[in-house]
């Protein structure tokens, strides 16, 4: 077999673990966005009250649908800071593992960023964890503030 016959088998190979590796941090992405759903349902939920004292003091329904969206969003940006930063730092370890340890003795990775997958990635991120809060933000919001404020403040 000739010895480009052997690369081009190889890069394939490379390129198609490297494809299916990929995917993992989507499916994780999409696990942990039913994680977030639980928690921002749980803190609606524990906020009853507050929200119904502020539809009380004459916030209409939208405005706190944004807040509970915002707050939602926030998540994801901060989820998405944390995630890039942590990647970052792993990928910069790999690298200089690599040089020094290594089966083949002295690799000498190129570091570069993939900015512009990143920035899909992350631009899905933050959408998902905002229309995870649409559901929590909607719930709260078709409900009448003497309901919210009939459970009183230590009922959840």
């Amino acid at each position: 077999m000739p010895v480009e016959g052997i690369r081009a088998q190889t890069r394939r190979a490379a390129r198609h673990w490297i494809w299916l590796l990929s995917q993992v941090p989507l499916v994780a992405m999409i696990i942990t966005a039913f994680g977030v759903l639980n928690v921002m349902l749980a803190s609606v939920r524990a906020r009853r009250w507050e929200m119904g004292v502020l539809r009380s003091l004459g916030f209409t329904r939208a405005t706190i649908i944004r807040t509970i969206i915002a707050e939602g969003l926030l998540i994801g940006v901060v989820a998405g800071c944390l995630s890039f930063s942590f990647g970052l730092l792993s990928g910069w370890c790999g690298a200089g593992f690599a040089q020094y340890i290594s089966f083949f003795g002295g690799l000498h990775p190129e570091r570069i960023v993939p900015w512009l997958p990143i920035g899909i990635g992350l631009a899905m991120l933050v959408g998902l964890a905002g229309a995870t809060a649409i559901w929590p933000a909607v719930d709260i919001g078709r409900i009448r503030p003497l309901a919210l404020l009939q459970r009183g403040r230590s009922a959840f």
